[in-house]
């Protein structure tokens, strides 16, 4: 591998391992020209909490987002064809490459890879929330011999090293047990109990009072 060229590798959480493994199979996808810019994006929220029977206002840093505005794909010749993607010899292998990189489902979990950024020294590990293609030059027959892609990434933190964990900054994994609330889950993991609407909002609990034991939940990190 190149480490001066943009490269995403799939990836995925071994639950045996509980590490991040490359995905058998798929290629990790080269850029055949690195992006001429790449914006890392951050961010400040605004959330509450009680404190001494108080509410009070916090703030706390969004998870970064990471924008490559234009992956260069190119078969018109112009680009020797070592710097080709793996295994490909159009626009279109190259695009099923990407994809299958970044987005196509994988596993019995059907979800997506998740994605390690590498380039000039930075790692990012992520996942693709966007890919836009735009196709730009054809031959005569109308078969695409250039694309810029469009990838939009949010960081991904892995969950099963911090099932272990107790810090209130990191992920939490928790089974539900007989007698469970969401506030009192809340208060062991973050001594908190305030944060049991957040919590039931990202876990996509319409009515977080009829927990069912067994079900597992996850508890993201807080950041004041």
């Amino acid at each position: 591998m190149d480490s001066n060229r943009l490269t995403l590798a799939p990836h995925y959480e071994n639950k045996n391992t509980k590490k991040i493994e490359p995905i058998p199979g798929r290629n990790a996808f080269n850029a055949m020209l690195n992006p001429e810019t790449t914006t890392v994006m951050e961010g400040i929220e605004n959330y509450f909490r009680y404190t001494g029977g108080m509410l009070q206002k916090c703030q706390r840093l969004t998870n970064p987002t990471i924008e490559l505005p234009s992956l260069i794909l190119d078969a018109t010749g112009a680009i020797p064809k070592e710097l080709w993607p793996k295994d490909c010899n159009s626009i279109k292998d190259m695009i099923e490459c990407l994809r299958n990189a970044t987005i196509l489902p994988y596993g019995e979990a059907h979800q997506s890879p998740i994605v390690k950024l590498q380039w000039c020294g930075m790692i990012f590990t992520t996942r693709v929330t966007k890919l836009t293609t735009k196709y730009t030059f054809f031959d005569i027959n109308g078969i695409p011999l250039r694309a810029e892609v469009t990838l939009e990434l949010a960081q991904y933190f892995s969950r099963w090293p911090y099932e272990e964990k107790k810090s209130p900054d990191l992920t939490h994994l928790v089974v539900v047990k007989a007698g469970d609330s969401l506030p009192l889950m809340c208060e062991r993991v973050y001594n908190d109990s305030s944060y049991y609407l957040q919590v039931a909002r990202i876990n996509g609990l319409t009515d977080f009072r009829r927990l069912k034991p067994g079900m597992t939940l996850e508890f993201p990190p807080i950041r004041e």
